[in-house]
């Protein structure tokens, strides 16, 4: 009989089972195996064909006798792999008729019992039981580096069944670049060298991509001289690496974004040496980043300027003042004198020295100790600051946004989860960033508008619901009734989220906090201690919380800017200071009212407005198509997400002329447009004035950051609604369906 006798189709049935297969004919001689067999033994089907079965089972012929031996039984057969090494099998084998006389055997490797006996300490069954059902992926791998048992949770891990693992050598599974090392761990642990050893191991998965993993390694040794075996844990640490190689990243594109910035960027230390500074610094000062590196900081100030620098420095780095603006001069290298407008910010890493971020724009250069005027230099400089936040804002929407949807398809146990808020985190701390650049190229500008006071608070709470914590409870008690101001809703959020923040750091082991709107009537003998408080109708916001509660010497001093209680490096004193600017932007009017060990209550008065026309109706998704015209490619994508995932159909486009030809070829209605108002080619309010000619009923949603045009984002925000860059999934779904049901 002869190999080929064996059907294609018989042979592709066995190749799919989890078992070594063997075929082999009256005389011995081998016919088939399967691919189990292959993996199992080490060999390739074409060095087995026609070869005495022999090669596998020494006692192939001799199995039928072995049933004379004693109550005790034969000794266990032998399998012989390729290279020589030998394990305990059973063979189950029977005759089957194909065009002649073979015989069907099943060989069964029995190591996985034998070796793994030296763990059963509570016996095999108990042992098996806990093994199995674990949740942890656990492996037992041989001295020759071969899976004896699997569990469920470690074959999952890897996309492969229990069976399909045991015999397979490990370094299939491992990738190459990490095989040396783990090949050394095993050598290390039978040497005695250690107990345990704990590594960062790269697996492939059975579909291919990267599985990464922490993995734990330690030998367990059997009784009587048996071989030792390896107990393998796994946890799958791939959405970890995943999120740190993204920041890795995102960290290189932002150096290199802010390298290639036209104003100077430099990052200092407490005594100003020069830790890092981009391209256009070291034009300005004539150093190179290598010499800036290697001389004393002080070297590129003025004597006279050195002491009140360096004073200044280390407040900031030890954020007792978390940022201030100045005018300043370097000493070039030529000694010429550079004057330059600077904002300077705390930039403090976990863990790490405290730095010293400081944004440098140029002014036009004068004799030392001349003032600095306004020069057509500086002016273009805060142009391209202002050009450079933009890009910024953009970047930041995107990072926060993946951070958050990322966030919200983890269980918030995982501590991936953790993970993904410490990167939405760090975009809101750039996004400060991003302001005291615009104030640096003074275009940060207010918009104020009328808005609904209990709509800001709903907003701000499915915000700060995660900043303060699982220990801290939110509570809402808003008016009855549309409690209408006219503010910047940007600023309104931050004033909320201040106070907010300020109460939970006053009550470290949780607490209530409490948001309240009423409309109160404001009479000339109600004023009291608010004499410059105009009689009339006023919106009240009150946040009040359970915590600590001040002084009377700390509440008067509340309000005043860079004071804080808080110990250094946890507060920077500028959070209710800013409340109190906004309020009085707003011709309203802040109080506080606190006592120790009860809490405290921010009282907030501003003046009531009209109500808004129309009402509100939230529907599930329109009718029609929305589209979605955005420049950046990234914000765009990110924006399609969210709405795709809301039900919405989207049509997409790059610029103003790229909608303009979408929107003649679509055949269906465009209930929405949702647009930036810094187009390319048009601006957003110029691009729905020509849409309204084809679709009279649609809808307009603005998309504006704080580094836009001023005059595009009044004109926006005059004609439609408008979302404020950086924006959040969660946001950007909820302005659109507020827009989609408000009445047209």
């Amino acid at each position: 009989m002869t190999p080929n006798t064996v059907p294609d189709e018989f042979c592709r049935l066995l190749d799919a089972t989890s078992d070594p297969i063997v075929i082999a004919d009256e005389a011995g001689g081998i016919a088939f195996v399967n691919a189990r067999t292959e993996r199992q033994f080490g060999y390739a089907r074409a060095e087995l064909l026609g070869r005495p079965a022999e090669v596998l089972v020494p006692e192939w012929s001799q199995i039928e006798d072995r049933a004379d031996f004693g109550p005790k039984g034969p000794p266990p057969l032998l399998g012989r792999r390729k290279d020589g090494t030998e394990f305990p099998v059973r063979v189950n084998r029977g005759p089957v008729r194909l065009d002649g006389r073979f015989v069907f055997a099943v060989v069964t490797d029995v190591s996985v019992r034998a070796s793994a006996e030296p763990a059963l300490h509570g016996g095999e069954e108990l042992f098996r039981g806990v093994f199995e059902h674990a949740g942890v992926p656990t492996a037992l791998t041989d001295t020759e580096n071969r899976f004896v048992r699997v569990n469920a949770a470690f074959a999952r891990t890897f996309g492969y069944f229990p069976s399909d693992m045991v015999g397979m050598p490990a370094a299939e599974l491992i990738h190459p670049d990490d095989l040396h090392e783990t090949l050394t761990t095993g050598k290390i642990l039978l040497a005695g060298g250690r107990q345990q050893i704990q590594t960062e191991t790269r697996y492939r998965h059975r579909n291919g991509h990267v599985v990464w993993g922490l993995t734990s390694v330690s030998l367990v040794r059997g009784p009587g001289g048996r071989a030792p075996v390896y107990l393998n844990q796994v946890q799958d640490v791939t959405a970890q690496k995943l999120i740190e190689e993204e920041a890795r990243l995102s960290a290189a594109r932002s150096r290199a974004f802010f390298s290639a910035a036209a104003v100077g960027m430099v990052e200092v230390a407490a005594d100003a040496r020069v830790l890092w500074a981009n391209d256009a610094f070291c034009h300005m000062i004539g150093y190179s980043l290598p010499e800036l590196n290697e001389m004393p900081g002080t070297e590129v100030f003025f004597p006279e300027d050195r002491a009140g620098i360096l004073a200044q420095y280390g407040e900031v780095a030890a954020e007792r003042v978390r940022s201030y603006e100045a005018d300043r001069r370097y000493r070039r290298k030529d000694g010429s004198a550079l004057r330059a407008r600077v904002s300077v910010i705390a930039q403090t890493g976990a863990g790490g020295p405290a730095r010293v971020a400081v944004v440098v724009i140029e002014a036009e250069r004068k004799d030392v100790g001349e003032p600095v005027p306004p020069s057509p230099k500086a002016e273009s400089a805060e142009q391209r600051v202002g050009g450079l936040a933009h890009d910024l804002n953009n970047l930041l929407t995107v990072i926060n946004g993946y951070a958050e949807m990322l966030a919200d398809r983890i269980p918030s146990t995982d501590a991936t989860y953790q993970l993904a808020q410490g990167a939405a985190s760090a975009c809101q701390r750039a996004a400060n960033l991003t302001r005291q650049l615009l104030a640096s190229s003074r275009r940060a500008a207010v918009a104020p508008k009328f808005l609904d006071l209990n709509e800001a608070v709903l907003h701000s709470t499915q915000v700060l619901r995660h900043l303060v914590g699982p220990g801290v409870e939110v509570s809402t008690n808003l008016a009855g009734h549309p409690s209408s101001v006219k503010a910047d809703p940007a600023q309104v959020e931050q004033l909320i989220l201040n106070l907010a923040i300020n109460a939970k750091d006053a009550m470290p082991r949780g607490g209530q906090l409490a948001i309240e709107t009423r409309c109160v009537r404001v009479r000339d003998e109600d004023r009291g201690a608010r004499p410059d408080l105009a009689p009339g109708e006023y919106v009240q916001l009150t946040v009040s919380d359970t915590g600590a509660g001040m002084t009377d010497e700390v509440k008067a001093r509340a309000f005043e800017p860079f004071f804080t209680t808080k110990e250094v490096g946890k507060g920077t004193g500028l959070g209710l200071s800013v409340v109190h600017e906004v309020v009085n932007q707003c011709g309203g009017w802040v109080g506080v009212e606190s006592e120790l060990g009860v809490g405290t209550a921010f009282k907030i008065l501003l003046p009531a407005v009209a109500p808004v026309t129309g009402s509100v109706r939230l529907v599930s998704r329109p009718t029609g198509a929305v589209l979605l015209v955005e420049n950046e490619s990234e914000t765009r994508e990110l924006a399609r997400l969210v709405l795709d995932g809301q039900g919405y159909r989207v049509l997409e486009a790059a610029g103003g002329a790229d909608a303009l030809r979408i929107a003649q070829e679509h055949a269906g209605p465009i209930e929405l447009l949702i647009t930036d108002v810094g187009l390319q080619e048009m601006s957003g309010p110029a691009l729905a004035d020509v849409l309204r000619g084809r679709h009279p009923a649609i809808k307009v949603l603005y998309v504006a950051g704080p580094a836009d045009d001023p005059a595009a984002r009044r004109n926006a925000i005059g004609a439609g609604a408008t979302l404020q860059k950086p924006f959040t999934p969660l946001s950007l779904a909820h302005k659109v369906r507020t827009v989609l049901g408000s009445t047209a």
